[in-house]
């Protein structure tokens, strides 16, 4: 594994990169890699080349990679396809052992294209060099400063978050997922998603990593099984969004990347070995990624229910089934205490509906309620579905319960996961999710997909 680190680093952080096909266009719409390489905060040394020009962006321009005076870690080939056979080549003579191929036009579109990247392998093969690509945005490292992206992006806030993708659309992030690293594997001639999850399971920066694929080369799906193993050893989270589930879709994965689309069936069959959450969509993908950065695991899958309304609470119980989650049997100590505060008419189960409690005293039964479950040992996390604001002058969403989740919640090594009712409750949304062991979802059932993922159990 140490060697796929070493192997991989000049992607995301190399000392020096040539990029093979420098353009002297820049601002917007120019595409250009170098320009956006230097606006990122890349402070290594950058060799443009393009026999057409002396000079690109005030460095010096070289004609060839040969001509290259220092030492190029990393090579950025973005000419017509034609002609990167005999680019690759000439990098293997400068000893380039790292190189990103940008062109398209290659497997992914059969005949001439296949033969131009089937020469390419060999040329890198016999000379120990890795290639990214080919059709690839290449890599993001908002840690280190590095872009190697013809698509500008600015400095951004980031998470411990590592993405493999094959396509471009997830490097622009999504207002709750903002990766740390991103690579586009593209066209996989070489680096596929195996070799990057085991990058990234060396990687001590990273503690979750997305995997959006398309397909594996042949071969590859033992080998994409065992590294996500590896991953979860070590104790990096994973989630997967596999697409092509249809024929359909599997015929236009073979015309964007070329890559074998793995039948949907086995597919899912396969994550459910290794037990890693699939995500469908990038709504699912930014609310799961963020349930597993900020709350702690579930020992088991028994959930606690605490609702304003009872439709909640039937929600929930259906959410419950889909997801492989159930509602736990309530100790006679959580019963008891809820039962104290509640009418004596009203039956205690889970969910657990406080609001007829609420009339003896709000604050006192949030808190009470709270506690209980939080304490319960047969509860392994805890759902609210509760008012935090109103639309009417009543105000409803001061009565105790947020008070009460940011005193317990960070007390107990319990996920807590808010859906909250209202119209008004931007504010209070934004205070509860920097309380310890809280995140605030839209729906029961977001909430309830969070918390499968949380658990050990198969989706």
């Amino acid at each position: 594994m140490a060697e796929i680190k070493e192997e991989l680093e000049p992607f995301f952080n190399p000392e020096s990169v040539a990029i093979i096909g420098a353009t002297t266009r820049t601002g917007a719409g120019a595409f250009n890699v170098m320009e956006n390489m230097i606006s990122f905060g890349y402070r290594g040394e950058i060799y443009p080349v393009n026999p057409r020009y002396d000079e690109v962006l005030g460095r010096k321009c070289y004609k060839d990679v040969k001509d290259v005076e220092g030492k190029v870690d990393l090579a950025l080939i973005a000419v017509p396809r034609h002609i990167v056979p005999g680019v690759v080549k000439n990098c293997v003579e400068k000893k380039v052992s790292s190189v990103i191929i940008v062109s398209q036009g290659f497997a992914e579109v059969g005949g001439e294209g296949k033969k131009f990247q089937d020469e390419i392998v060999d040329t890198a093969k016999k000379a120990g060099m890795r290639i990214l690509g080919p059709n690839t945005l290449g890599t993001h490292n908002f840690f280190d400063n590095f872009t190697s992206s013809f698509i500008p992006l600015k400095k951004r806030e980031y998470e411990p978050i590592g993405v493999i993708c094959q396509t471009g659309l997830v490097f622009a992030g999504f207002p709750r997922f903002k990766y740390g690293k991103a690579v586009d594997v593209g066209g996989s001639c070489d680096i596929d998603p195996v070799d990057v999850i085991k990058y990234y399971v060396e990687d001590p920066e990273i503690k979750q990593i997305f995997v959006h694929m398309e397909g594996l080369r042949p071969g590859r799906g033992r080998a994409f099984l065992e590294a996500v193993r590896e991953a979860k050893g070590k104790g990096k989270d994973l989630l997967v969004m596999k697409v092509g589930e249809t024929e359909t879709g599997r015929r236009a994965i073979i015309s964007h990347t070329g890559s074998l689309a793995v039948e949907d069936k086995v597919f899912e069959g396969a994550l459910r070995q290794v037990k890693v959450p699939r995500v469908r969509d990038y709504t699912e993908l930014q609310t799961i990624s963020h349930a597993l950065l900020k709350l702690p695991k579930m020992r088991g899958n028994r959930l606690a229910m605490l609702t304003h309304h009872g439709a909640s609470g039937v929600m929930a119980v259906d959410a419950a089934e889909e997801f492989g989650l159930k509602f736990a049997e309530l100790s006679e100590e959580t019963k008891k205490a809820v039962q104290e505060l509640s009418p004596p008419w009203l039956p205690i189960g889970n969910p657990i509906d406080i609001w007829p409690g609420l009339m003896g005293g709000p604050e006192k039964m949030h808190k009470t309620a709270l506690k209980a479950v939080l304490e319960d040992k047969n509860v392994d996390g805890v759902l609210l579905s509760i008012h935090i604001a109103d639309y009417s002058p009543w105000p409803i969403g001061t009565y105790g319960h947020i008070e009460a989740l940011r005193e317990l919640a960070p007390q107990y090594d319990k996920p807590v996961i808010v859906v909250p009712i209202g119209t008004e409750q931007e504010g209070t949304r934004r205070s509860l999710e920097e309380v310890k062991n809280v995140v605030v979802l839209d729906s029961i059932r977001d909430a309830v997909k969070a918390f499968s993922a949380l658990t050990s159990h198969e989706f």
